[in-house]
């Protein structure tokens, strides 16, 4: 599987996924999909600034002595008023690290959303 289709295919896990997007351990976007008819609030200019932004901000929250009491970090959230932002970390077997990054609508049961896409992930942790 591509990491194109990847992320079309977390677009379908819930209908509240407005974007996803997977980026490389220094922020560098590699995939990019957004929901049929969605008008993006972000040029892809900004949404590859930003991919970069949340790397940095996901590994400064990741790292450290806490995170051996506190346990490894699932997923970052940022609530917006006109969208929801999560950034979640993957390592693949050999140790690469990844981030899925999406958008979700803000109405929505954005923490269901994210554990449907924490399940499929964990299913399909062999794409990485």
């Amino acid at each position: 599987m591509q990491y194109d289709e990847l992320c079309a295919k977390i677009l379908t896990l819930d209908g509240s996924i407005r974007f996803v997007a997977l980026a490389d351990h220094l922020g560098l976007l590699i995939a990019t999909v957004y929901r049929a008819g969605l008008t993006p609030l972000a040029t892809k200019e900004e949404t590859a600034k930003y991919a970069g932004q949340l790397v940095l901000l996901a590994g400064a929250v990741s790292g450290g002595k806490l995170m051996s009491r506190v346990g490894k970090m699932q997923y970052v959230v940022g609530k917006f008023e006109n969208l929801v932002r999560a950034t979640i970390p993957i390592i693949s077997d050999t140790y690469d690290k990844y981030y899925l990054l999406m958008s979700l609508d803000v109405g929505s049961d954005y923490v269901h959303a994210i554990d449907k896409v924490l399940g499929y992930l964990s299913q399909h942790q062999s794409v990485f």
